[in-house]
Parts: structure tokens; sequence; C-alpha cells
């Protein structure tokens, strides 16, 4: 059965655009287009998607409102499609936050004319969310009892003398990708100025785009939550959010550095990369956290943290809105729990406690 898909734009140009790159994938069938966010609301009750691509700066109805709207009636996953400009990536923030899964910067300049940049990346998108969709709560682990693992449990690399080193972490490194604003609304604002440790966020976003996710998270905790910057040296009760189109690693003395890896297919910022980093430079001192999203993105470096003496935790997928990241982290065995969300910082805590 093809993915059903709803494109909502208020350029008749970019509506093209968008459903020649979805239909030429071969499993996804556009079903109809909106102009607007009122038309939008209306066309998903008539047509009833499997996902959506929603513009955010459009006339009559904007598509942070229609997405509030749509997300209270249908459990339709929502892509936000938005160019990079500061008053879209702030409704695209917003909107992210009222409901939407994902999202996708529009190329611009010269390249505004084509989606030959980005066009893998959407149909990887809609169709990730739509599969995730269909399966209730993705691809889940056999069981329906919470999952925990004794040390016995994980990798022969994680050495006992890995183990005894392990100590209450200086900082927690969060790495979330699809459905992660909702994910971190719920964690950070736990957290308030006498926490022990610095918080390092590591969320899949298109460039630009991050520091209106670091002024919203800011908006709503306790403590300082800022945009990454080369050279920024780490501090206890802060948290900084990685820069979208780069890669952020840790250097000696708690400095940020950041780094543009042209590997082709690397996700950027990847959370292997700073988890590694993490792993070298404070070892068992480092709590990681792997979030909601699609991917196996924080896998590898989950296996670097814990060969360091480092500890991991996952959320658990009946409240992650992907199961992808955290599944395979739980595959490595490099997790010491998986909880639902709710409990997540609540965990971060009491693991800050000395013993």
């Amino acid at each position: 059965m093809p993915i059903r898909v709803l494109v909502v734009d208020d350029s008749r140009f970019m509506v093209r655009l968008i459903s020649t790159a979805l239909e030429a994938a071969g499993d996804m069938q556009v079903v109809g287009y909106a102009l607007d966010g009122r038309e939008a609301v209306a066309k998903v009750d008539e047509l009833r998607p499997d996902v959506i691509t929603m513009d955010v700066v459009m006339p009559r109805m904007d598509g942070l409102e229609a997405t509030r709207l749509i997300a209270a009636r249908h459990d339709t996953p929502i892509v936000i499609f938005s160019a990079y400009t500061q008053e879209g990536a702030s409704l695209t923030v917003e909107a992210l936050q009222a409901g939407a899964v994902d999202c996708i910067a529009k190329p611009s300049g010269e390249r505004s004319m084509s989606l030959d940049s980005v066009a893998d990346d959407l149909v990887r998108k809609v169709r990730g969310v739509a599969m995730q969709a269909r399966s209730g709560s993705g691809a889940k682990v056999a069981t329906e009892t919470p999952i925990a693992t004794t040390y016995s449990s994980l990798p022969t690399l994680t050495t006992t003398a890995a183990r005894q080193r392990q100590q209450a972490p200086s900082l927690v490194v969060i790495g979330a990708s699809t459905g992660g604003i909702q994910a971190l609304n719920s964690v950070l604002p736990r957290f308030d100025r006498s926490i022990p440790f610095g918080v390092l966020v590591v969320q899949h976003f298109p460039q630009g785009f991050t520091a209106q996710l670091a002024d919203r998270l800011n908006a709503v905790c306790s403590i300082p939550v800022t945009e990454a910057e080369p050279g920024q040296r780490l501090a206890r009760a802060t948290a900084v959010v990685a820069p979208g189109g780069r890669n952020l690693e840790i250097t000696a003395g708690l400095r940020l550095r950041l780094t543009d890896d042209g590997s082709p297919g690397i996700m950027k910022p990847s959370i292997d990369v700073t988890f590694r980093s993490a792993a070298q430079v404070l070892g068992p001192a480092v709590l990681a956290v792997v979030l909601t999203g699609m991917g196996k993105d924080g896998s590898s470096g989950a296996l670097d943290i814990v060969r360091a003496g480092g500890r991991v935790i996952v959320q658990d997928y009946r409240t992650a809105t992907a199961y992808g990241m955290p599944k395979a982290v739980y595959e490595t065995g490099c997790f010491e729990a998986m909880l639902p969300l709710e409990q997540i910082a609540g965990k971060i805590l009491s693991m800050a406690k000395p013993s």
C-alpha cells in the first residue's frame, strides 16, 4: 500500500516540486495539496493521509496553527518543510513543540528552484514517520515489560576496570532526533541550578534552526540554555545545544570544537561524534542519554562511552516517537536502563548523586 501524503505549501511551484520528489520514490502517493493552513485542516479531515508535509509561513492560517489543530484531532505525523528564515525557523520550532515530528529546511538561493539537495532526506523522513505510524510504536523489542540490563549482560568490551571507574557524571550528553523537541521539553525543565553536571544536547536539526531551539528551551528551563559556540567551555548547571549543520566535539579543558566533516551520509550534528569525544575526554564522568529518533546515530558512540567507563540510558519503545535510535543502542547491549520518557530526568538526577 503506498504512503499517502498531503502536501501543504502556499507556492504551487513548490507543491509540484515536493510532489514530484515524493512520487519518484515509488512507494508514495500525493493524495492532495493545500495552499494554506485552513485548507490543510479541511483536507486532512477529508483525505486522511498517512503523512503531511507542512510549510509554516502561509497566508490565512500559518503552519503552526494548522499543526496545533491537526495534532489535536488526528495522529497523522507532520513533517515541517520550512524556509531558512528567522520567521520560518521560529515557527518551525513552535510547530515541533505543538506536535510535528520532524523538520527539513528548504533549499535557498539558486538551489530553491530544485529539491535535488534535500529530496533524499525528504523521502527518507516521510517514509520513516509513515512506517513508524503504521507500526504503532515502531519496531519494538520482543517484550511488554520494562527493560534493564545488568552489567553482566553488557558486551565483553565493558571491562571490570571500566565499570569500577564509573562515578557520578559531570556531564550529561543527550542525543535526539525525530520527536526530540517534545522529549527535550520533558527532560530539561526538570533540572535546576543545583545540578552538579553540565548538559550537552545533540538534536538532529537543520543549520540555522538550532538557535531558535536553544531560545525556546531556555524559556522553559531553570538552567540557562544556549547554542554552542566554538571554544565555549562547558559548565555545571548549564545546557548547550549543538548547532545544526556542524559536528560538535569536546576537547581538553571541556572546550567545544565545531567541525564540518564532509563524509557522505554523516548526520550533522552527529550524536556519535559528540559521544565519542565525550568518552575520550571525560571517560567515567559522562552519562549519555539516547532519546527518540530514526536511524542508528548514537549506537557506536554509546559503545565508546561504556568502554570508557561511562553510563548510558535510553528512552523506551512505548514513549519514543521513533524507536530507531534507542533500539540501535538496545541491540548493542550498552545501556544501563531503558525507561519511559517521564522517568528519564529522575533517573539522571539519581545517578548524579554521590554514591
